[in-house]
């Protein structure tokens, strides 16, 4: 935990530009500079020292020294120590401020450092959504500002955390470019670093052999450093290769070492964190009173800011209060832990979850809630399965294997390898999918009695077939459906009206806007337009940006009416907080059933189309009505 913290001090990346001859204190401008330099390295691991460099530079630097300050700024927002209570808001609070400087605003690589650093701190808060937004922001910020060692560090944090997610395929190629930019820049702890992350990548993508190698590859190379933080980080990932790999008391041996070294630097929350991580080799050796010893001890300092470990430890417990025979007090703590892993994204812990939930809802006779709860489990599997056997994953993990860390002409050796695992994967994978079948129809056969519940859950599948999933209306086959309907009781006498209305220059909102708004500015109108209509009638979505209004028992002119209305309230809806500048028009037909023109309801919907057309060629954002 403390190791994460430490390096996330050093992720300031760093190019001066032009800078004022001003001084403030006793320090030389080159002596100012060399601090900075030392201090991105990455030479320095001991957070107090890192801290007091920072306030030496500050110390010394002249207010009028824009391009220094803009680079202290930097340091400062990386240098909060989140170990501390309350420092996670304090820095997210730090960086909001200074983004909102001119002179910040005005320096692209500041601002794009900066949002990486509120990224990162806003992902050890848990907010992993938010975090990943201002990744995102920060790449191409960096590539925008053209520093190499800024679009390394951005790309890098960005791809360790697609990892954790168990993107793989994105994760690495955001790992490996920031490997070559920090090779080519000849930064070799953040070389170092960045291959820690890459190592960790092949563990959680299923090939944790491979991960020791680098792993241990690492571990001597920090013991070359004297870097004691490097190698209890390092020990505390073989462990969990080897947990993977399902060599638990080989596992249990690592973390044992990696808890005695947080121990002895009295780092209590690292210490609580890796009983968290030891509990899970216990659990599986069967050793659960030790397993509940060490989760008892880290209860009390892990809170629900450490996300991940939060998650895990109610997890473990609820597992170890399962084997008990104590379920019902098993369910609580994994409703904590299921809040936590939605939180952060973590669908393997997820999968882990489900599992064991389902397993409880067993012991308590709970039948449809345990099939439901596996459910959930083989959905979430079957995409981490997907998501392995990714060949893009594979093509990119190759290339890193064969170019980057080996440097050797073995491509069409690993290639067969790789071909050879995919079929043990497919392998697996078919004996898995064999089992869950058999799972399943245990179950299905054990849940029959809930047949009433199962038919509800399948006229809630119906509704959702006949519902378009983006706006909430009707979609179009349920919309034609009616009017077939509607139409044939307004043959009988019935009157009937439709309006067909579309977005106006909708293909225009997408290309300036982007895509996600454009579904946005679709929401509102459904919105609108639903609110719009009367008892009785129905609007459905029934293409891209085109709408259809069913009016039965309602006459051309009150159609019209209620049409003008609709395009009224439209124009007026507020879009500012979806997109500053954005507002929408629609362009609207109208046509009530004739029996002489209408033989059936096409013929009345391609009359409203006719009048459509002519809104749109009468200048739009206006309704036509059938002549």
């Amino acid at each position: 935990m403390i190791r994460v913290l430490l390096t996330s001090v050093l992720l300031a990346a760093a190019l001066l530009g032009p800078t004022s001859p001003a001084l403030a204190g006793d320090l030389s401008l080159e002596e100012i500079d060399n601090l900075i330099k030392e201090i991105e390295s990455g030479d320095l691991v001991e957070f107090e020292v890192i801290q007091s460099k920072v306030n030496q530079i500050a110390a010394n630097i002249s207010p009028d020294d824009l391009q220094r300050n803009l680079k202290l700024k930097r340091l400062q927002c990386w240098t909060f120590d989140l170990s501390k209570e309350g420092e996670l808001d304090k820095a997210i609070d730090f960086a909001n401020e200074q983004l909102a400087l001119p002179s910040v605003q005005s320096d692209i690589a500041t601002n794009a450092d900066l949002i990486l650093c509120r990224g990162w701190t806003l992902q050890q808060k848990g907010l992993v959504n938010e975090a990943m937004h201002d990744f995102n922001k920060s790449v191409a910020l960096a590539y925008q500002a053209e520093e190499p060692r800024l679009i390394a560090d951005a790309r890098g944090v960005r791809g360790a955390l697609l990892s954790y997610q168990g993107n793989f395929a994105d994760a690495l190629e955001d790992l490996i470019t920031a490997q070559h930019l920090y090779e080519n820049l000849n930064l070799q702890y953040w070389a170092r670093f960045n291959l820690m992350e890459l190592a960790t990548s092949y563990r959680r993508f299923g090939d944790p052999a491979t991960a020791i190698r680098y792993y241990e590859e690492l571990e001597e190379m920090y013991r070359d450093l004297a870097d004691e933080f490097g190698v209890i980080g390092v020990k505390a990932e073989i462990a969990m290769a080897y947990e993977t790999m399902n060599d638990q008391e080989q596992a249990l041996k690592m973390y044992q070492e990696v808890l005695q070294a947080w121990q002895e630097r009295n780092d209590y929350i690292s210490v609580a964190t890796t009983r968290v991580n030891m509990s899970g080799s216990l659990i599986k050796l069967a050793r659960l009173k030790e397993a509940k010893a060490n989760l008892e001890l880290a209860f009390p300092l892990i809170k629900p800011e450490h996300v991940g470990f939060y998650a895990y430890e109610h997890l473990f417990m609820a597992q170890i209060l399962l084997a008990e025979g104590k379920a019902n007090e098993a369910l609580p703590l994994l409703e904590i832990g299921e809040e936590s892993f939605q939180q952060i994204q973590n669908k393997r812990g997820l999968a882990e979850l489900y599992l064991t939930k389902s397993q409880a809802y067993v012991a308590l006779e709970e039948w449809a809630n345990a099939f439901y709860a596996l459910e959930i489990q083989n959905a979430i599997h079957a995409e981490l399965d997907n998501q392995l056997q990714s060949q893009r994953t594979t093509e990119m993990r190759t290339r890193f294997d064969t170019d980057r860390i080996e440097n050797q002409n073995k491509q069409l050796i690993e290639f067969q390898r790789l071909r050879e695992k995919e079929m043990t994967i497919l392998q697996e994978n078919k004996f898995l999918q064999l089992t869950i079948i058999v799972m399943g129809i245990i179950i299905l056969s054990i849940v029959s009695v809930f047949a009433f519940k199962q038919a509800q859950r399948s006229r809630l599948m119906e509704r959702l077939a006949l519902t378009d999933h983006l706006t909430q209306l009707a979609n179009r086959r349920h919309t034609y459906h009616e009017g077939d309907a509607l139409f044939r009781s307004a043959k009988q006498g019935q009157p009937l009206s439709v309006i067909l209305f579309d977005a106006d220059h909708f293909k225009k909102i997408n290309d300036h806007f982007g895509h996600d708004i454009g579904d946005k500015v679709l929401m509102a109108m459904a919105s609108c337009s639903g609110s719009q209509m009367r008892r009785g009638d129905l609007v459905g979505r029934i293409g891209g940006e085109e709408f259809l209004a069913l009016l039965p028992n309602t006459t051309l002119e009150q159609a019209v009416e209620i049409a003008e209305r609709l395009r009224s309230n439209i124009e007026r809806t507020d879009l500012s907080k979806v997109a500053e500048g954005l507002g929408m028009s629609i362009s609207a037909g109208v046509a009530a059933f004739d029996a002489e023109k209408d033989k059936n309801f096409s013929a009345l919907l391609n009359r409203a189309d006719h009048a459509l057309y002519r809104a749109k060629h009468n200048g739009r954002n206006r309704v036509e009505k059938d002549a």
